[in-house]
């Protein structure tokens, strides 16, 4: 797609670690139209020369640069031939006139048509200001071209703030031309989910309440919060990963698949899903959410000294759905644990009336299907079979596809399908206002009863599974 790609943050570490060996990975594959140009904009005052150095050493770090020299070589001419780079006080005025200027030069240097797509790798704060400054300062022409805003979470800390945001650049983009980040969303088993479903009559017909008594959707990690502290001692677990990343992933789960895996198709289903999500009243809190902290937690650099924020959260949900009703979903994150892991767990019931066997001295295991996520892709279906012998004893057995396995495969990284994306105005892979609301509407509660009552925030060990078991799966779904 012709486009000029303007980065707001150009200096970042989301532009260095993401944004820019997604671009270089683009090139290699020669994904990126020749009309299609990137504008780096920061604060920073480097030159064009010392800010290419800069990047070099950035992709060089998190990139997979070409191992071969002279290709290397080709492919970062190419490359750096697109990038202009521009300093910014993101809060002035007469650097967005000379921006303007330089995209018009840019515009018929590389005939882009008048498309821009601007990328907020900004702080939260600037998003609303550096978008009416977009539209005060000309950076896009209004009847020629397209314009397109891509943004990062956190949008908003709640409701209120995330309306307030909203409004902020709904004065500048429409709803079309906003694309909300959320790169679960583009990791390719959670893409692969609706091809599980909708691809395979053993799967779909059995996804409801009638076969399946339970789903865990887990996000961990080992490490801590890292360089993270003045973001997550503001925002912690349930913001961070609950609100965005858990809840979307919930809303694939769990929505009634549309006719045609539009973009359309796909946000109305979800969108019914988020607003069917049950309400926690403050009396069951206690019962249907744990909250943690790694011990350690306030020694990290920045971070208060009597902080009480979450690092883990278990929140057990409930859908005010027909497909659904009854069903707990344990939406389970934290950080330093022992291991890094995303998946999707469907537990399915025991069969019905007596079983084919004499398992009445063992315990009949019950059909698990488990989508992994990260750090291995792949899917793994665990059912009963006999053990081979005169005797009838119950074998539990697992079929495992693992897609990191698979010769030849080579798994995009979630920025390189987010940029194409939203080039192309495919919006299947972000997320549509009205479930930004929804989300936000759902925990607001959560949120502001977990700051009210941080004594109820359990220490647990570093490198450990997190708050006991026992803790954490402590809903009866009777009492629902």
């Amino acid at each position: 797609m012709k486009a000029l790609f303007v980065i707001f943050g150009a200096t970042g570490d989301l532009a260095k670690r993401k944004l820019f060996p997604a671009l270089y990975q683009l090139e290699k594959k020669r994904e990126l139209n020749e009309n299609f140009a990137i504008v780096a904009v920061a604060r920073k005052d480097y030159t064009q020369k010392e800010y290419i150095l800069e990047l070099e050493k950035a992709i060089v770090e998190f990139g997979n640069v070409a191992e071969n020299r002279s290709e290397k070589q080709e492919i970062w001419k190419r490359f750096t031939e697109r990038i202009t780079y521009q300093v910014l006080d993101f809060n002035g005025e007469e650097g967005y006139e000379s921006l303007s200027e330089s995209l018009k030069r840019l515009d018929k240097d590389w005939d882009t048509h008048g498309n821009r797509l601007f990328y907020l790798a900004v702080g939260p704060d600037y998003f609303g200001k550096i978008a009416i400054k977009i539209n005060k300062h000309h950076l896009y022409e209004k009847d020629r071209g397209w314009k397109r805003l891509m943004i990062e979470k956190p949008f908003g800390r709640d409701l209120i703030t995330a309306k307030e945001l909203n409004k902020e650049l709904r004065k500048v983009f429409e709803e079309e031309e906003i694309f909300r980040i959320d790169h679960y969303l583009v990791k390719e088993m959670v893409e692969n989910l609706l091809v599980l479903r909708g691809g395979n009559q053993l799967f779909e017909p059995t996804w409801n309440k009638e076969h399946i008594k339970e789903v865990q959707i887990i996000s961990t990690e080992k490490e801590g919060i890292g360089r993270r502290a003045a973001y997550y001692d503001k925002a912690g677990a349930l913001r961070d990963m609950v609100q965005n990343h858990l809840l979307q992933m919930l809303a694939l789960t769990t929505m009634d698949l549309p006719d045609r895996l539009t973009s359309e198709g796909l946000r109305r289903e979800k969108e019914k899903i988020l607003n069917s999500l049950q309400p926690i009243e403050s009396n069951r809190m206690k019962k249907q959410m744990v909250l943690g902290q790694y011990e350690g937690y306030t020694n990290e650099e920045d971070v208060e000294k009597n902080s009480t924020r979450e690092t883990y959260v278990a929140v057990t949900a409930y859908l005010n759905h027909p497909r659904w009703e009854g069903v707990p979903f344990f939406l389970i994150t934290g950080k330093g644990l022992d291991k890094k892991e995303a998946k999707i767990v469907l537990k399915y019931h025991l069969p019905v009336g007596e079983c084919c066997l004499d398992h009445k001295e063992q315990d009949l295991p019950e059909n698990r299907l488990t989508v992994n996520i990260q750090p291995l892709e792949g899917v793994v279906v665990e059912f009963n079979t006999k053990k081979p012998g005169t005797k009838d004893t119950i074998l539990p057995v697992k079929m495992d596809f693992c897609q990191n396995c698979m010769a030849g495969i080579n798994t995009p990284e979630a920025y390189e399908k987010l940029i194409l994306d939203a080039l192309d105005g495919d919006h299947a892979s972000f997320t549509h206002w009205e479930e930004v609301k929804a989300t936000w509407t759902y925990m607001d509660p959560l949120i502001s009863w977990a700051e009210k009552n941080g004594d109820q925030v359990v220490i647990y060990s570093k490198g450990s599974e997190g708050p006991k078991k026992e803790e954490v799966n402590n809903e009866d779904s009777e009492d629902n």
